[in-house]
């Protein structure tokens, strides 16, 4: 019995040292683990090429595969909400919206050297982004996203579906005199179609070409795109209001141009001639882009724009577009940045314009 109570002895006396050091169940331990691990994770990249990277991670392969699904997609059944077509063109022209400054005045690299962090209920979402599994540069992209709202490209999906209702002549081009993120030229280039961009910022010059040539070198020897034979995108780096529009051969215009508020553009693009208010944005830009691609538009054609429902009021009351043919509700992701609803609970709404020349 001596023998007996000396060997139950021992392991109770290692329970009892064990209870002197918290089991990893104990809840202090746990909290520790946790502060440890929300700092470590804390460790946010500054190169901006790195941080890029880590938010948009679109390889070219990605692009191209992305690119493929989007001509393969059926004009009849397309979903407004999929992310077709997003990936290529972000792969060639995130690096760009990321730097432009969004509807609150700031852009990202600009925000994120603010004490952001000292900003509670900016740094509390930025932790729960971290706890559902964003990995840090995600988690406080989608912090700028929600409070500064990011500039987004126009859907080539969407771009689709639209040249595939009002089916722009192939022996002529669409006009898009407001180029920017490249999602209708991605449309367009999806159906074998003629495009022609205009805008000022020279700085996407490069990755137009490396789109073009990426996509060209990659599909040629596929049937199913060298039946489209879409030839190579025309860009032009000047500014809209000053172009010639009858040099060029086209039937349909489709753009979506800078929005701008009453002082200042909503968002401010690399290379935009400056405007001292909206008046002068319409007077020295909007309005004579509008009427000189206007004139010089085929008829029988269509004139496509998506702008905000005040600037189509504007539009109508200069009268420099006949009565309008058509409109379509423009889909916008469920959420959005303070400050851009009209009310507390009214959804933001935008819509595309048709006009038809007859």
């Amino acid at each position: 019995m001596v023998m007996t109570i000396r060997k139950q002895a021992k392991p109770i006396h290692n329970r009892s040292k064990r209870k002197s050091n918290p089991t990893p169940n104990n809840p202090k331990t746990n909290k520790n683990k946790t502060k440890k691990s929300i700092s470590e994770r804390h460790r946010l990249l500054t190169n901006k090429a790195d941080i890029i990277s880590a938010i948009k991670n679109i390889s070219k392969e990605d692009a191209i595969a992305d690119f493929d699904k989007l001509c393969g997609t059926n004009c009849k059944t397309i979903n407004p909400a999929s992310k077709v077509g997003n990936d290529i063109m972000d792969h060639y022209f995130f690096r760009h919206r990321i730097e432009t400054k969004s509807k609150r005045g700031i852009n990202y690299f600009d925000w994120i050297k603010t004490d952001w962090k000292k900003n509670e209920p900016e740094y509390r979402l930025y932790k729960v982004n971290l706890a559902h599994g964003k990995t840090p540069e995600k988690a406080r992209y989608g912090v700028f996203r929600l409070y500064y709202g990011a500039v987004h490209g126009f859907k080539p999906l969407i771009a689709r579906w639209l040249y595939c209702k009002y089916k722009p002549n192939t022996k002529h081009a669409i006009l898009d005199f407001s180029a920017g993120w490249g999602g209708r030229c991605i449309g367009a280039l999806s159906l074998g179609l003629k495009y022609i961009g205009i805008d000022t910022n020279t700085d996407l010059r490069g990755d137009y070409d490396r789109l073009t040539r990426d996509l060209l070198q990659t599909h040629t020897s596929r049937t199913s795109y060298k039946m489209l034979a879409p030839p190579p995108p025309e860009l032009v780096f000047k500014d809209s209001a000053t172009i010639d529009y009858s040099a060029y051969d086209y039937d349909m215009v489709f753009t979506s141009p800078p929005y701008f508020k009453k002082n200042r553009p909503t968002e401010e693009y690399a290379h935009m001639p400056q405007y001292t208010s909206r008046e002068d944005f319409n007077t020295r830009f909007l309005f004579p882009a509008i009427e000189g691609a206007w004139t010089h538009l085929k008829k029988g054609g269509v004139f496509v724009l998506n702008v905000p429902m005040d600037v189509y009021d504007e539009i109508k009351g200069a009268k420099i577009l006949p009565p309008l043919f058509a409109k379509h509700p423009l889909y916008i992701q469920p959420r959005f940045a303070k400050g851009n609803p009209t009310g507390k609970t009214e959804q933001y709404k935008e819509y595309i314009y048709v006009w038809k020349k007859i």
